[in-house]
């Protein structure tokens, strides 16, 4: 049985249009996220978009300029209401993907704004 934890405030993300990228794509990068409860986050651009990504999912290239993505990846950030239940799918960097267990919806927000598991 997973866990289910609370929010403790709400959470509105600023960015209407993250960043998505597939797999084997090639990025260029830019720079490292210098705040410590965030830090391992590198700011990416393709020629559609741009924002930050979890540094895990990157192979590097010699000059660090850019990169191949391991993974698929979505920076979608939930917009929140405190007090709803969640289910943690992932957490990188001070960050968790979850899912609101009322609506389903996916996204990341913020490990500072997760409560205690129920």
């Amino acid at each position: 049985m997973e866990k289910k934890y609370k929010t403790l405030k709400p959470y509105k993300t600023p960015y209407s249009n993250p960043i998505t990228l597939v797999k084997g794509e090639i990025v260029r990068l830019g720079k490292e996220e210098t705040e410590e409860k965030w830090r391992g986050w590198i700011w990416a651009e393709n020629d559609s978009n741009k924002g930050w990504i979890p540094r895990q999912i990157v192979a590097f290239s010699e000059d660090k300029r850019s990169g191949c993505l391991l993974e698929n990846y979505s920076a979608k950030e939930l917009t929140i209401n405190a007090d709803e239940q969640i289910m943690i799918l992932r957490s990188l960097n001070g960050w968790s993907w979850v899912q609101n267990i009322t609506t389903h919806e996916e996204g990341w927000i913020p490990d500072e704004i997760i409560g205690q598991s129920e």
